[in-house]
């Protein structure tokens, strides 16, 4: 072989060699940065679940406050009629 064949074919595999080591390093990048991505969503998605609970919650008394209401809207209404 030619030396000008055999330098072309070295600085082809190096280049390959090069390529193929860049790849990897940005699929590991992008592989830390959609992990890192998805513990922000968890913790977001953690958080909207708690103040829904929270929210729930205050559901679930508004319907018992409602309730107290209507006594108390009956104990004015015996009240006012002397009962």
């Amino acid at each position: 072989m030619s030396d000008v064949v055999l330098a072309a074919l070295i600085g082809a595999v190096a280049s390959i060699i090069v390529n193929l080591i860049n790849n990897a390093r940005e699929g590991k990048k992008r592989a830390v940065e959609e992990a890192k991505k998805e513990t922000r969503l968890e913790d977001r998605l953690q958080s909207i679940e708690t103040k829904l609970d929270i929210h729930n919650g205050y559901a679930e008394k508004l319907g018992d406050i409602q309730i107290d209401i209507a006594v108390i809207k009956n104990d004015i209404q015996n009240l006012k009629r002397g009962d």
